[in-house]
């Protein structure tokens, strides 16, 4: 046992009017933290032993999120024309100018790319990765994708590619720090809707930004 563990476990000890450790007590100690504590990997909960995507969709779904598998790319305006009828969605919408190359003519929505100018209901935004552990999506700001379309329409979806699912938050963390490009200005951390229960302890959504979140799931090999 170290010397500084030592003395915070005998001032613990002491604090419940305990006596001094029995050896073999600090032994068996000793033997449970060299074989349960690595200092060189960082701590982190241990996931149910089932797919990450699948994980985080029942995480998102556990704090009013919503979650649609698409097969490709190709399928996202479709999907959001399908959601922006279903919400009875009126007005214009905006989209990150990362989705522009897509064929949006059949749709009939007439997007707008690039940020949002408040008047929007419905934008469109793509995440950098989600995490599986919380639920939680990350997006990146920049020109490609505007923080504002994150927080000023009433829904926000948010197109999302299944390989982009890791387990744990420090592994978005490494992620961001290893990519081929600048860090961003802003790193957002996106878990369920906007809520709040000030009033009466009562859950509201939309309080502080939007009140629905869905995600489209990409289920296509990583883009290259």
């Amino acid at each position: 046992m170290s010397a500084a563990r030592d003395k915070i476990l005998a001032r613990i000890r002491t604090g419940l009017g305990r006596g001094t450790l029995p050896r073999e007590s600090r032994e068996a100690l000793d033997a449970r933290l060299d074989g349960a504590f690595k200092p060189d990997e960082p701590l982190r909960p241990r996931l149910p032993d089932k797919p990450l995507a699948a994980l985080f969709r029942e995480r998102l779904e556990s704090v009013a999120g919503t979650l649609q598998t698409l097969h490709g790319e190709p399928y996202i305006p479709g999907a959001v024309a399908t959601y922006h009828a279903s919400r009875q969605v009126t007005g214009p919408i905006a989209v990150a100018p990362s989705l522009q190359d897509l064929d949006w003519s059949a749709t009939g929505l007439e997007p707008r790319f690039g940020r949002s100018h408040g008047e929007e209901l419905l934008c469109v935004s793509r995440a950098f990765c989600a995490i599986a552990e919380t639920g939680t999506l990350v997006l990146l700001s920049g020109p490609e994708n505007p923080t504002t379309l994150n927080f000023l329409p009433d829904h926000h979806l948010v197109v999302l590619d299944a390989a982009d699912v890791v387990s744990h938050i420090e592994d978005a963390w490494a992620r961001i720090r290893t990519r081929d490009a600048d860090w961003p200005r802003t790193v957002n951390l996106i878990t369920g809707p906007s809520r709040t229960a000030d009033v009466e302890q009562t859950i509201q959504l939309g309080a502080h930004g939007p009140r629905s979140l869905h995600v489209l799931l990409i289920n296509s090999p990583r883009r290259s």
